[in-house]
């Protein structure tokens, strides 16, 4: 497939850097600064180009396989506000969530909201994406990093086995088979296209399965 040659020729340099960089999601057009593990799991981030008054991102994340991929806006995983994603059939299942100890981290609530955007949120055979606008989850209370950030370390983690109840946003999940944790240069995640791009999102969901 086309598509598929495009994305791996577009991501092979992120697999070799294992450090976030440029790239343009060839389905929704949105660019984001994007890490990507040595799994297939990635996260990208969008900013508008005045982010230091804006609460809101746009997020790219997915993986290979049927296993779940999670990140830490807080960069570690305890007292942080984490969002967990994994496909179920040709759909995309995500919540947020925050754990207090180690264990399956249980779903949050609170002023923030995903909304899905269609065009980049979809599932093949070689991987899946979940594209979304992250609206007011930069928080000021020290469970994600600031809007006055210039970095942002960002905890990922990864697990090939799919969620036990896989339709379920807030289904238990198996502990990560890989973690880390990845700088992001906040300015090269900010564009002036920022608004046009968040206009592409659906009305906002707290935890859903979203298909595009």
């Amino acid at each position: 497939m086309i598509f598929t040659t495009l994305f791996t020729s577009a991501l092979a340099s992120l697999v070799t850097a294992q450090t976030p960089a440029p790239y343009t999601d060839v389905r929704s057009g949105i660019t984001f600064n994007t890490f990507q593990h040595s799994s297939g799991m990635f996260f990208g981030l969008a900013l508008p180009a005045n982010s230091t008054s804006s609460t809101d991102f746009i997020a790219t994340m997915g993986g290979k396989g049927t296993g779940w991929s999670g990140v830490s806006l807080g960069s570690g995983m305890l007292n942080k506000l984490l969002i967990i994603s994994w496909p179920n059939a040709k759909a995309v299942v995500s919540s947020f969530r925050e754990a207090t100890q180690y264990r399956s981290p249980s779903v949050v609530t609170g002023a923030f909201t995903q909304m899905p955007i269609a065009n980049g949120t979809y599932v093949n055979s070689t991987h899946w994406t979940y594209t979304f606008l992250c609206s007011k989850c930069i928080q000021s209370d020290g469970t994600t990093f600031k809007i006055t950030d210039t970095t942002a370390s960002i905890g990922f983690a990864v697990n090939a086995n799919a969620p036990a109840q896989k339709s379920n946003p807030a289904s238990a999940v198996s502990k990560h088979m890989a973690q880390g944790q990845a700088v992001f240069d906040l300015n090269n995640a900010k564009s002036d296209k920022f608004e046009m791009w968040k206009a592409y999102a659906a009305a906002p969901r707290l935890t859903r399965s979203f298909s595009g």
